[in-house]
């Protein structure tokens, strides 16, 4: 039996958009196969609900998982806020001090080896990572075009080779780039430098902010995030190009 798709969204630096793709990926997930679930690793932020526009359901957030022993999967699964197939979990505010690591890690483990498709948005300095890359997922490193923003992304696929020199099933590692379309060129440069496979350029789109008014969750509109959702949908569950490293 294979391992249900599991993909790791990582934003390499802030504000690119990296929790809004996961969001889509996951929607797209669900729409052409089972349900899908996507988790918020920014435990103490505002809540990855709200950036789905899910905010008002009814369902655990990372917060009911504080209190010790984590609730068996499918009935975690089932009870989660969900729309359309795909469901979240998320901080929904301030997580409690008492939210401890173990308890993250433990709810990760048994939603890894669910059958369900798994889309997981982690910040860069997650420490959650090395768990997350040990199933061999596919990771999409989200990486703007900026100096500052390359120097980010170069730190952060160093972060990445370490924490996959020791495992059996290394991750597969795609870039999405971020911003004003760049020449092919630029990215053939980038993709050079980073060692890394470049999945797609992802411009910035207006319809973003106009879903979020709407309160609709990131993708439902056919815009450049949901063609890039379905890009990496097709990569997670289609052929890999083979595990995280780096050019010679």
């Amino acid at each position: 039996m294979t391992s249900p798709p599991a993909c790791v969204v990582v934003g390499s630096s802030g504000g690119l958009g990296a929790s809004t793709l996961a969001l889509a990926v996951g929607r797209r997930l669900a729409a052409v196969g089972p349900p899908a679930t996507v988790v918020d690793l920014a435990t103490t932020g505002g809540g990855l609900d709200v950036t789905a526009g899910v905010e008002h359901l009814a369902g655990p957030r990372w917060s009911a998982l504080a209190g010790g022993g984590v609730p068996a999967v499918d009935s975690l699964l089932a009870a989660l806020p969900a729309e359309d197939g795909c469901r979240v979990l998320s901080a929904g505010g301030p997580a409690p001090r008492t939210l401890t690591d173990e308890a993250v890690a433990e709810t990760l483990a048994a939603l890894v080896g669910h059958a369900a498709p798994l889309v997981v948005d982690a910040p860069a300095t997650s420490g959650h990572l090395s768990l997350l890359l040990a199933g061999g997922p596919l990771v999409v490193v989200v990486a703007g075009l900026r100096t500052r923003q390359l120097a980010d992304a170069d730190a952060l696929v160093d972060r990445l080779v370490d924490l996959t020199e020791s495992v059996t099933a290394p991750a597969d590692l795609r870039l999405v780039t971020r911003g004003a379309r760049p020449s092919a060129g630029v990215l053939d440069d980038v993709e050079a430098h980073l060692g890394v496979a470049h999945l797609q350029h992802l411009p910035d789109d207006p319809f973003v902010a106009k879903e979020a008014e709407r309160g609709l969750w990131p993708g439902t509109a056919r815009t450049a995030v949901r063609r890039c959702a379905d890009t990496v949908a097709a990569a997670l569950t289609g052929a890999r190009a083979g595990p995280v490293g780096r050019a010679s």
